[in-house]
């Protein structure tokens, strides 16, 4: 058992460096309990070894050079990861023909990731950091030295293309660990019936199930059998690399075939575990900060504490109670992909796994050459079918994500929790229930959403959207918009999730560019939105004790979108905001001349920070404390101008900028 100590030390150890506080209350916790269980020696060795794993979380390389040999590590689309003089590096590259394991001279520079992450989206910087990637590569020219024999790329682009659209989505997603969406892909995703699924390898390990039932019958003998469940693994992580429950599955089988048939079973399988942790751990330490990695291990590991400890449970009854206990233990996994959770889910897994199994056999089956093409389309339409006949009645609770240190107390509670009943100590046990029960209704009851009113203007990149919450209502002043992706799917309803709302009370759009209206369709197609208002004619509006008013009511001198753009100004709690839109100059004017006495606390500036708008008059007659500019993130617009942050800090008005800060919130 030692090394499972020395395993979560080595984890502990890294995991201080990126979280103090967390990673200290880890570490004390461990050494009691070695004191506690082993003894002071264990402890020094548990303490060595954290200190170790600090040491390996500050090694980062800086190596500048002009020409870089690089090993192709990784390859997705439109990028690779390479892996030049012990650094991995991102390399962006489109429609691009690299293998893993070509050898590439680049000629360029290195430079630090910059990618714009926009509110609640996927943040691709920190996820190539977690994969140990911190720099990128500007590419001026790049030269092949060495070309993979083997195109592993090309040949599973290959065998998509056999599949519509939507098949080869969640193909992609089942065999290889994609990430492409799909209209049943994303439905899997919305009953969160596949990320734990395809993280953990549950799959995967019925497959292996099947495939080492077959080779018995084939070869006879246990031993060969297993060798050739090994092998299977083997060729399918060349196809898979480096998704990593499969590589998890292939040393985890290597280690087994050699313990149980050259060793003789000298070490439990819980050792085993542990060491393959620490082996890819040494490895590559970043693989602590990946969900693949902690489900990979912590689900196993959970199960066979289960097992262990409720051997008296019935067969049956105890496949129940895993599911139910996994399906407790994932909550803050689960919050992290989706902020949300479903009750039902847990029905659902057990109704649906054996269609889900039955699809992703055939996903192997085709994979292996059958060619069941045509039947496969049919099949996914089939299931797209019946998880559209069982979404109706999945009701959700949002919440937002828990924290590392959340997470670590949520995990400790659970497992003690498991511990007393599994030594069926009523009254602690009893005692636990009511406070864990509590403390998670706690969480998810939208307790700030009666108490608190905030103004959150969201950062959506090159666009404009603010939202305004109080006494549970909700209301929406644009949506933004992008052409590359669904903003209202992607960042505007998961931000919605995170801060426990249900519903919109009211939207408004304030003209009709794409960058302010662009994700209003996909919201009320997504989301429940009450009332939808886009025409000046609708203002005022009265909605609980706020008024929104609109000032920019001169028809006649619209001659463009942007005339026409609504200027939205309300007042809450003695705090006045004025939401622009693109209104130009002449506008600003225009609302100025006829509303002498407008003044305002925040000002949402206009055209985010173009030069188009914000003039030095209507600066100075509205008097704002603060400014806030949405735009993108090194925007080809050049946005904000440099004339309006000067003119703002000329009359000391505090600049706020989405770009720089994310989500602007003001709460009051």
């Amino acid at each position: 058992m030692i090394i499972l100590f020395l395993f979560l030390s080595l984890f502990i150890g890294i995991n201080i460096r990126y979280s103090i506080i967390l990673g200290l209350i880890e570490a004390f916790f461990l050494l009691g309990f070695v004191i506690y269980r082993f003894s002071k020696k264990h402890a020094c060795i548990a303490l060595i070894t954290i200190l170790l794993g600090v040491g390996l979380s500050f090694i980062r390389f800086d190596f500048q050079k002009e020409k870089y040999q690089a090993l192709v590590v990784e390859v997705k689309d439109n990028y690779v990861i390479v892996s030049s003089s012990l650094e991995k590096l991102y390399v962006y590259e489109k429609n691009h023909s690299y293998e893993v394991g070509d050898i590439i001279e680049i000629d360029g520079y290195k430079k630090e990731l910059d990618f714009d992450s926009l509110e609640s989206g996927f943040d691709f910087s920190s996820y190539l950091n977690k994969k140990g990637v911190y720099y990128q590569l500007k590419v001026k020219s790049v030269n092949r030295k060495f070309q993979c024999p083997i195109k592993i790329h090309q040949l599973k682009k290959k065998f998509l293309s056999h599949f519509d659209e939507d098949t080869s989505a969640l193909i992609k997603q089942l065999l290889f660990g994609g990430s492409e969406d799909g209209e049943t892909t994303s439905l899997l995703r919305e009953m969160h019936l596949i990320r734990i699924a395809s993280t953990s390898g549950l799959f995967l390990g019925v497959i292996l199930s099947l495939v080492k039932l077959l080779a018995i019958r084939l070869v006879k003998k246990e031993k060969y059998a297993d060798l050739i469940g090994v092998v299977f693994l083997l060729v399918y992580s060349v196809f898979t690399y480096p998704r990593f429950v499969v590589m998890k599955y292939v040393l985890l089988g290597i280690m087994r075939w050699i313990n149980d048939y050259l060793l003789k079973k000298k070490f439990k399988y819980l050792d085993l575990v542990s060491i393959s942790g620490i082996l890819f751990l040494l490895f590559d330490y970043h693989y602590a900060y990946q969900d693949s990695f902690l489900l990979a291990y912590f689900l196993p590991i959970l199960i066979l504490f289960v097992n262990g400890s409720f051997r008296k449970v019935k067969k049956f009854k105890k496949k129940l109670l895993i599911i139910l206990i996994v399906n407790l233990a994932i909550i803050p996994f689960i919050l992290n992909f989706n902020n949300e959770l479903s009750p039902l889910s847990i029905v659902f897994q057990i109704i649906l796994s054996p269609l889900l199994i039955l699809y992703y056999l055939c996903c192997w089956l085709s994979f292996l050459g059958i060619p069941i093409y045509s039947f496969m389309n049919g099949f996914t339409y089939f299931l797209n079918q019946v998880l559209g006949f069982f979404l109706p009645v999945l009701f959700k609770i949002h919440g937002p994500p828990f924290s590392s240190l959340g997470t670590l107390l949520y995990e400790f509670g659970f497992i003690t929790l498991l511990y007393f009943l599994s030594i069926k100590n009523k009254d602690v046990y009893k005692c636990l229930i009511v406070i864990f029960s509590s403390v998670n209704v706690l969480y998810f009851v939208p307790l700030k959403n009666y108490i608190h009113t905030y103004i959150s203007f969201i950062n959506v990149g090159q666009g404009d959207s603010c939202l305004i919450y109080f006494a549970n209502t909700a209301i929406m002043i644009d949506t933004g918009g992008n052409i590359y992706h669904d903003l209202a799917k992607e960042n505007l309803i998961p931000f919605l999730k995170k801060n426990r709302i249900y519903d919109i009370d009211l939207l408004v759009t304030t003209h009709n560019d794409y960058d302010h209206n662009g994700a209003a369709a996909s919201l009320c197609d997504n989301f429940k939105v009450r009332k939808y208002v886009t025409s000046y004619q609708n203002f005022p509006i009265k909605i609980g004790n706020i008024t929104l008013n609109n000032y920019n009511v001169y028809p006649s001198l619209w001659s463009e979108d942007n005339d026409a753009s609504l200027v939205v100004g309300f007042t809450i709690k003695d705090c006045q905001f004025l939401v622009t839109g693109d209104a130009p100059i002449k506008i600003e004017k225009e609302i100025i001349k006829n509303n002498p006495k407008l003044d305002v606390d925040i000002l949402k500036v206009g055209h985010h920070g173009s030069n188009t708008s914000s003039d030095e008059s209507f600066i100075k007659a509205v008097t704002p404390n603060e400014a806030v500019i949405s735009c993108g993130k090194n925007n080809k617009y050049g946005h904000p101008h440099k004339s309006v942050l000067n003119l703002l800090e000329k009359y000391k008005i505090k600049i706020r900028r989405t770009d720089l800060e994310g989500t602007i919130t003001y709460v009051l």
